[in-house]
């Protein structure tokens, strides 16, 4: 949706998948350290990621965005949820520099463990979080 900050959805959200009892990790990165969203000076926002954990492959189940560029961060998830991408290859994906797709490339490297930032260290911009179930 192209409001003020923009909204763009594509796949499962939180909800969802906690009402279909699929087992996921989630990565919340927000904006205020996206170097693009700086430089405009437009920090409110933040990228969510969720993805299956039960499988090897780590596939993609959905992704939330609010800010500035949100319907042009979206596309490439799109792409990847289309041809049942796993989140490696999200994270391997080339970005330019300052974009503010990187905050997606940095959620996907949040959920390798592979991203400069740490979760525990910037705990009001950034989360990482896992949903199971036991029978």
């Amino acid at each position: 949706m192209f409001l003020d900050p923009e909204v763009a959805a594509i796949g499962l959200n939180e909800q969802q998948a906690q009402d279909s009892r699929t087992p996921c990790q989630v990565s919340v990165y927000g904006y205020s350290l996206v170097n693009r969203a700086i430089a405009m000076r437009a920090t409110g926002g933040f990228v969510k990621l969720l993805l299956v954990t039960d499988d090897k492959d780590m596939r993609i189940l959905g992704m939330r965005v609010l800010g500035v560029h949100a319907s042009t961060t979206i596309e490439a998830v799109s792409l990847m949820m289309k041809h049942d991408c796993s989140v490696r290859d999200l994270a391997e994906l080339l970005h330019p520099h300052p974009a503010v797709t990187e905050g997606v490339q940095e959620c996907a490297r949040m959920l390798l463990g592979t991203s400069i930032y740490k979760p525990q260290v910037f705990r009001s911009d950034l989360r990482l979080s896992r949903v199971t179930y036991s029978d």
